[in-house]
């Protein structure tokens, strides 16, 4: 699917993923390296009221960063039903089109060879 074609489920997300890095130095690395988007794990989608929606939003960030700078074209995803996304976690208020990213970015040096 194209990123641009899925929509964010949750109307902000953190800044860093849980293995610390973040969503901007994995955009870098991807595009320095683009066979680590390849290592990326598989986004999650399901479809609620016609649009397809993501459970992980941070990575459809990324994805879509990618896409708009021309580096892909589309990615491979999980369907999933949409009972996997709970009320509680579907938070959006502007039907998915954008998030608003709650840390502020701070410029980081990190190093390939510890990305994953």
């Amino acid at each position: 699917m194209k990123p641009s074609e899925i929509f964010f489920s949750q109307d902000s997300i953190k800044e860093k993923f849980d293995n610390g890095h973040t969503i901007y130095s994995t955009v870098s690395v991807c595009k320095k390296h683009p066979y680590v988007i390849n290592k990326i794990p598989r986004m999650r989608v399901c479809k609620k009221d016609g649009k397809w929606y993501t459970l992980d939003n941070r990575r459809l960030w990324v994805f879509r960063k990618l896409e708009a700078e021309g580096h892909i074209k589309d990615v491979k995803v999980n369907q999933v039903s949409k009972d996997r996304l709970p009320a509680e976690k579907f938070t959006t208020k502007n039907g998915g089109e954008s998030v608003v990213i709650r840390q502020p970015f701070v410029e980081s040096d990190e190093d390939f060879d510890d990305f994953f």
